[in-house]
């Protein structure tokens, strides 16, 4: 064999020659096939990652709600055992402790009872204290009407009568008038008025150039006098022989008119009489020892 065979059964042409086609197109396949599979792998690595992180949440809320739910039940459970063993430890307590339990229930029932009575007594207590701080409001509202009437600050109505003296030629004297209040106030005259002029306990009658004068006003006849008080009595009080009406009908052309009503009205006066002199006496004061 020559040189020249040897080349060509072991040269390029020869073999696994590059230039061989079928042998290059594997190599191709071979080559390309490496980078595809890495590429891939590559790809499909985060959508797994994603998968694993869903089903580990789903898996999470799952767990979560069956402890919750085991924990709802286990509530349920037991609120409905404690009822139950409440009964049973009734049931199965001795007759010496259920005694005893009796007896402690029903100590605790008087004491509540009696809380209930003590309450019922406060309340009663208040209420009579509330009705005697009324009672006592109505008394003293009552007091200080009658002391408005006999200060003559306010105006006087009721059952009572009327006197008139005519007296033409001014024959009545201020001891008549003063004779006449009098008499009325000891039969229970409660309010009187002269010509429109309300008397107090110093009220005053007097005579200045021929007038009759009462706390200074003047007066003229005829004189009316109202009165309140006990119709019936004061009239048989003006009445009585001797008395008022027959002095005046001493007096020449004195005439004098008795008439009892069943209402009237005695004015108040202008204003409260001053004092000058008397000062009222506290109780604290009246009580305390001389020093």
């Amino acid at each position: 064999m020559s040189i020249r065979d040897l080349s060509t059964r072991h040269g390029p042409g020869s073999g696994a020659s590059a230039s061989d086609p079928e042998l290059g197109s594997r190599a191709g396949e071979s080559g390309d096939r490496e980078p595809e599979a890495s590429a891939s792998s590559a790809a499909a690595e985060p959508g797994r990652r994603g998968d694993r992180a869903d089903r580990g949440s789903t898996l999470a809320l799952r767990i979560g709600a069956a402890v919750a739910s085991g924990l709802l039940g286990f509530l349920l459970i037991a609120q409905l055992q404690g009822t139950e063993d409440l009964g049973d430890r009734l049931a199965s307590e001795r007759e010496e402790d259920l005694a005893a339990i009796l007896s402690d229930l029903s100590a605790e029932a008087d004491r509540l009872q009696t809380e209930i009575t003590e309450l019922r007594l406060t309340l009663i207590e208040f209420e009579s204290s509330a009705e005697r701080d009324e009672l006592a409001l109505r008394s003293l509202r009552r007091r200080l009407d009658d002391l408005r009437i006999l200060a003559g600050v306010v105006a006087t109505e009721g059952e009572g009568l009327t006197l008139t003296v005519s007296d033409p030629g001014r024959r009545v004297g201020p001891e008549l008038l003063v004779d006449t209040v009098q008499e009325l106030r000891a039969a229970g005259a409660e309010a009187i008025a002269v010509n429109g002029v309300r008397l107090v306990s110093s009220s005053w009658f007097a005579a200045r150039n021929g007038r009759l004068v009462v706390d200074g006003q003047p007066l003229d006849a005829p004189y009316r006098i109202a009165v309140v008080g006990p119709a019936q009595t004061m009239a048989k009080a003006l009445d009585i022989p001797g008395g008022v009406t027959d002095n005046l009908a001493l007096q020449p052309e004195v005439e004098a008119v008795v008439e009892v009503l069943a209402q009237l009205e005695v004015p108040p006066r202008p204003e409260p009489v001053p004092f000058f002199f008397g000062e009222p006496l506290h109780p604290e004061t009246a009580n305390a020892e001389p020093g």
